[in-house]
Formats: structure tokens, sequence, C-alpha cells
């Protein structure tokens, strides 16, 4: 989901639907073996991809209850909803040791964030 400030709400990606989401690490082939981290999301019923954002280190991370995570890169926020809390709590790890390794340089680049 994104966030909409100006109508004070979330707004689904794409039109929303079940996702499978995750943090992947990618290498940039123009980047002289540079590294970076990408959270990814892609629509199950039809493989689209619905959520793409580059992680960056100083990326605001909110965990609003158990099942309901957001985040805010430069300008733009994200939201999660996720089935279950341990999906949740997954998910929050996989971010937090991916901001980990970028503040400690074993990877980074920063990116623009898009979707």
């Amino acid at each position: 989901m994104t966030r909409d400030d100006s109508s004070g709400g979330w707004l689904p990606q794409e039109g929303g639907g079940l996702s499978r989401v995750g943090v992947c690490k990618v290498t940039y082939p123009e980047g002289n073996g540079r590294s970076g981290f990408l959270i990814h999301g892609e629509r199950q019923k039809d493989k689209l991809v619905v959520l793409e954002c580059f992680v960056k280190k100083d990326l605001v991370y909110t965990k609003a209850n158990p099942t309901f995570h957001h985040w805010k890169v430069d300008n733009r926020k994200f939201g999660l909803t996720f089935q279950s809390p341990a999906d949740a709590r997954a998910f929050d790890r996989g971010v937090r040791k991916a901001i980990e390794d970028l503040i400690e340089g074993s990877v980074g680049v920063d990116m623009d964030t898009s979707t």
C-alpha cells in the first residue's frame, strides 16, 4: 500500500490482493560489484510486481500493530498488512538486517525509490 496524505488513508498498490513480499539483496551490474537491498512484492494471482522499494540507511520503519507495518523512504510511504504476526516479524527482521548491513557498510548504494 501507499499512503495518500491528502485523504489520510492507505491505498492498495495496483488494485491490491494477496502478494508475496520480501527483502532481496541485489547486485548492480554497473556498480562495480556494489549491492543493496530491495523490498519486492509480487501479486500471487497474476505475478504483477506491485511493490519495489530500495532500502536506504535512513528508512523509517514502524510496527503500527502486530500485522500492519509501514515505512518511509525519502518522501514515499509504504505499508503492508500481513496474514499473521509471524509473517510480520519475519519481514521486520529482514528489513532491519538490510538496514544494519547498509549502515555497517558491507553493502550500499543510495538508489531512488520506485513503485
